[in-house]
């Protein structure tokens, strides 16, 4: 690999939308005038070629080697070793970067016309595009950053930059609000995130990529002479790392989930992501399809060295992940509010990546990401649109029939729909379907819970669908629909053809297999290997544990493929039969169960739980303790200042600052000594 001109490429990327962002902020209100837009869509779209160049480049090289550049020197002992700015590209790096940042282009492009008629006033414009750009800026630290310490500060900017976006509607209390949940709630996950890099440290005194995965794998290995050399320690040193390591590798992967269970909403950390939906459509697109929500599914494939070494630990991100994607999915079915439903797909299709994860087929779980977001990105964006038509309601029992008005937003989110929904040869289907197969590897209920999962996807999914733009056409009183302009058009046709697309990425062609010539795990795959190779070591280990299940030789191979294509078409008939055809229908399974819809409803009372059992008693905990500060701290500091303050105002009055006064007490100062001496003489 060209190695200086990967430098200036990853100086690009992380410069150009900082950029931005900067002349968007500072100089949009008074001197570009209503087109702060420009420095954004320049500076991202820029970073965005600079990272498909940066792909060629890596694509090119042949090895797929991981390449470390020292950017500068920050601060250290002696030669500043301890804590460089540098960056790592490799595969994973070359991967996410153009996902990010051309998802990133297309959402600044969409929000060119959607924020000038949903903006906030008093340089609300200026500061979105801003924001937008520091966003996007914070993401590529995240990505880019070749140690821990820049993985953490990208973790914590995007963190901000979330809250800000989500509250950018701040004179909303309920927009004001869902910010604060976002940041709080994510404070819980990445306390344990600190935790872990803190304990990274303390185990190997290494913060950067290279020095701690081939330190933890080394330990793992006993190689003792090779781990001394490494960390420069002595024999003695060097044995009791390697006897420790083994044990604390899954203390930090559990701490570090922490961070990926708030960031990628996963149970019991999920609750910010749908109260995120009070953020501008945009911001639910970039934010909650394809940036902050895969920054937990990133970190955990850049540690598969740490992650994959417990067998315990992985399987527990398995079964968090498959909880998480069916009891999110199950939610979806009785939502009505579009972006709320699209919200709760997302935490799903985020439990896909985890379980995909867990079931130690990190490759696949990074194919989900990169395909999710495409057809989410569409569906989020679409979802704006359709908001932007009916004056900024998403409520789907307020209109339908919008086929007719909305016919290329319509078009494009049917084809984002059927990709989410996994229909056959889209790509959802390829990259849901894998990680599908790889649950049932790791064990059976899993792969249930996958199937099942996909089944109320695409039942969901398309419910949304025949609610909003088929049937009788309905539009809210006052509103005049109409179909959106080409800035919010344009973006939505391209993401269309990403969801059409992006699967054939892991797809290649074969003699014989799916359709007689298709076939998973293609070119994405074998472009990953180098850093999925921690988790293959272990799939290959635990698959010939379990090749002898005959329900797994049952299912195995393409069978399965055609299983899920099947489910996926059986959901939307369902749908179309219960929206559709027979529309009394969910009102007769409502009456049939009305506790269940009742639950559902409510999302199972998670948030009220929370705010009776955490947040009323801390409130309450609070309040007693300004209380205390009030009436107890304050009381005995007056009690204990009363008297020198008694003392000090008695004696002020002789402290006038009159000269006057001043002399005549001189003067009887003077007196008073002459009668003593007179007296005493």
């Amino acid at each position: 690999m060209n190695e200086s001109l990967l430098t200036n490429l990853s100086i690009l990327i992380l410069l150009l939308p900082a950029a931005g962002a900067l002349c968007a902020g500072a100089l949009g209100p008074r001197h570009l005038k209503g087109n702060s837009h420009w420095p954004v869509i320049f500076g991202v779209g820029g970073a965005a070629i600079a990272s498909f160049v940066l792909l060629a480049q890596v694509a090119g090289a042949g090895e797929h080697s991981a390449l470390f550049i020292k950017l500068y020197e920050w601060f250290g002992p002696g030669d500043g070793s301890w804590f460089n700015v540098e960056v790592l590209i490799d595969p994973l790096t070359a991967v996410m970067l153009p996902v990010v940042t051309f998802i990133a282009t297309l959402v600044v492009i969409y929000s060119k016309e959607y924020m000038r008629h949903h903006g906030h006033p008093e340089r609300g414009y200026e500061r979105f595009f801003a924001f937008l750009g520091l966003f996007v800026f914070s993401m590529c630290i995240l990505v880019l950053g070749g140690n821990f310490l820049l993985l953490y500060l990208g973790w914590e900017a995007v963190g901000l930059c979330s809250y800000l976006l989500i509250g950018f509607y701040y004179q909303k209390p309920s927009a004001a609000a869902a910010a604060k949940k976002a940041f709080l709630v994510n404070r819980i996950g990445d306390f344990g995130f600190g935790l872990g890099i803190l304990m990274i440290y303390i185990t190997f005194g290494h913060l950067d990529y290279a020095t701690v995965f081939e330190a933890a794998r080394l330990g793992l290995d006993h190689n003792v002479e090779a781990l001394a050399s490494l960390l420069s320690i002595d024999a003695i040193q060097a044995t009791e790392l390697a006897m420790t390591i083994s044990s604390r590798l899954p203390i930090i992967a559990l701490l570090l989930l922490c961070g990926a269970v708030g960031k990628s909403a996963q149970l019991p950390l999920y609750v910010w992501l749908p109260d995120a939906m009070e953020g501008p459509s945009p911001v639910s697109a970039l934010i909650h399809a394809a940036t902050m929500v895969t920054a937990g599914i990133y970190m955990m494939v850049r540690c598969g060295v740490i992650f994959a070494a417990s067998d315990t630990v992985t399987m527990f991100i398995a079964i968090l992940g498959a909880a998480t994607a069916i009891f999110a999915a199950t939610i979806a079915l009785v939502q009505t509010d579009m972006k709320r439903i699209l919200a709760y797909s997302t935490i799903s299709q985020l439990g896909y990546m985890f379980l995909g994860v867990g079931c130690l087929a990190a490759g696949s779980a990074v194919f989900h990401l990169m395909t999710h977001a495409f057809f989410k990105a569409l569906l989020f964006l679409g979802a704006g649109s359709v908001m932007h038509a009916m004056g900024g309601i998403i409520d789907v029992r307020r209109f339908g029939g919008l086929k007719r008005i909305l016919p290329i937003t319509y078009l494009t989110m049917l084809i984002g729909s059927a990709a989410l929904a996994g229909f056959p040869l889209l790509a959802g289907f390829w990259s849901k379907d894998e990680i599908v197969h790889a649950a049932f590897n790791r064990h059976v209920l899993l792969g249930i819970v996958g199937l099942v999962t996909a089944l109320l996807t695409a039942f969901y999914t398309f419910r949304m669908m025949f609610l909003a733009f088929w049937g009788e056409e309905r539009v809210p009183d006052g509103v005049s629909a109409h179909e959106s302009g080409k800035w919010i058009l344009v973006p939505l046709s391209v993401l269309a053809l990403g969801a059409l697309f992006s699967g054939y990425f892991g797809v290649h062609i074969h003699g014989g297999g799916f359709l007689g010539f298709l076939e998973p795990h293609g070119a994405i795959h074998h472009f990953l290997e180098p850093v999925t190779a921690p988790f293959a070591a272990h799939a290959h280990e635990a698959h010939a544990e379990e090749a002898a299940h005959g329900f797994l030789a049952a299912i195995a191979h393409h069978w399965l493929m055609y299983l899920s294509a099947l489910l996926s078409i059986v959901g939307i008939i369902v749908a179309y039969v219960c929206y559709v055809q027979r529309p009394w229908l969910p009102q007769v399974v409502r009456a049939t169960f009305p506790k269940a819809h009742f639950v559902l409803l409510h999302k199972y009372f998670v948030d009220e739980f929370y705010h009776a059992a955490i947040v009323a008693p801390l409130r309450r905990l609070g309040q007693l303790c300004y209380q205390a500060d009030v009436f107890l701290i304050d009381g005995i500091v007056w009690t204990i200042t009363v008297i020198p303050r008694m003392f000090g105002q008695s004696w002020r009055t002789l402290q006038t600052g009159a000269l006057q006064g001043y002399g005549l007490g001189m003067a009887a100062g003077l007196a008073l000594i002459i009668v003593l001496v007179m007296i005493t003489t």
